[in-house]
């Protein structure tokens, strides 16, 4: 174990055509300390992501879907092999991920000063109004346990999910200076950018219908 913390930690991260910066990503977390393991969990990538993953070897533990399952499957199943007590969520597509972000991101569970921690991207002075969606998150493994199905059913609504799922807890956000993640239209054509930002607001209005109006849902969505 090469954790240096009271507690183990265990890293997940979700992985969907992130090739130009999974390596990198994994290679800062594999750098750090603090975890005990890094899962990566491949959500049927169709780019070369699964070959970046490959040769770390079993310097990480790596889950394959052969297609794609959503951001909440993937975040459910490593939730569900993790052996840590603390369990940490970073996205694959931020371009400089460092020790400092990290140790910010884990200090108030660390501490047990919080029972959640969301980390944002901060640039400057410009105001994150995404910031309560981001990826980068901690929580304590057994406090997860019992929502894996309604996790693992929320595809891209995962973080709307949570938000609801910890409100009126000890949450901490924290500003994560100066990280930058990739944005779909960085990553893709204009057409596919714009598919899928589309799919992923729909798959939000989704998860808030599940949420707080489960009668409606069931209407529109009857075979979910």
């Amino acid at each position: 174990m090469r954790t240096q913390n009271p507690v183990n930690v265990s890293v997940v991260v979700p992985v969907f055509n992130e090739e130009t910066t999974v390596s990198r990503v994994v290679e800062t977390l594999l750098s750090s300390p603090v975890f005990s393991e890094v899962i990566c969990v491949d959500d049927g990538s169709t780019d070369r992501s699964m070959r970046m993953l490959e040769k770390f070897g079993e310097e990480i533990r790596l889950i394959h879907f052969e297609e794609n399952q959503g951001k909440g499957q993937a975040l459910a199943t490593g939730i569900e092999g993790a052996r840590g007590d603390v369990v940490v969520f970073m996205d694959a597509d931020l371009t400089n991920l460092s020790q400092d972000h990290i140790e910010t991101l884990l200090s108030p569970i660390l501490r047990r000063e919080a029972e959640a921690v969301l980390g944002y991207a901060k640039r400057g002075e410009m105001p994150n109004l995404a910031a309560h969606l981001t990826g980068q998150r901690v929580y304590y493994r057994e406090d997860l346990l019992p929502f894996l199905d309604q996790i693992a059913r929320s595809r891209f609504g995962v973080e709307v999910l949570l938000n609801d799922l910890f409100k009126g807890k000890r949450v901490v956000m924290l500003a994560l200076q100066g990280l930058i993640g990739l944005t779909k239209a960085e990553k893709h054509s204009p057409f596919l950018a714009v598919r899928e930002y589309l799919e992923e607001a729909n798959e939000i209005v989704n998860q808030l219908l599940r949420m707080k109006a489960p009668a409606l849902w069931a209407i529109f969505s009857p075979s979910d």
